[in-house]
């Protein structure tokens, strides 16, 4: 298995510039998901549980496009992709997981299968 910091992604400054607003750090393994909605941050979730790409990068990748500015962020909401993937799992596949997910604020990568299960 890969250390923690061989799987680290690295980004560019302007990804840095767009992931800050997101994200409570960009060069660490555990991190907390700031100023999103939460069907953004329960959309995220479910993509990332099934994706190979770290959750920072899925979000630039993914979902940067749809969300709202951080200070825009109250009035518009920005969660039209989230929406749909909610949708979509929820009325065409019936599982309610995704809708749990709203909750997840902190994500930590690189991490063993025994602390997921511990945490």
């Amino acid at each position: 298995m890969p250390l923690p910091s061989e799987t680290q992604d690295t980004f560019t400054s302007d990804e840095v510039a767009a992931l800050r607003p997101y994200f409570t750090n960009t060069d660490r393994p555990v991190f907390a998901l700031i100023n999103l909605p939460e069907t953004v941050k329960g959309a995220m979730f479910a993509r990332y549980s099934r994706s190979a790409k770290s959750l920072r990068r899925l979000f630039l990748d993914e979902f940067r496009g749809d969300v709202a500015p951080a200070a825009e962020m109250a009035r518009q909401g920005g969660t039209d992709r989230a929406d749909r993937l909610y949708a979509r799992v929820l009325n065409e596949y019936g599982d309610d997981s995704v809708a749990q997910l709203g909750s997840a604020h902190v994500a930590c990568e690189g991490v063993s299968n025994i602390l997921t299960k511990v945490l």
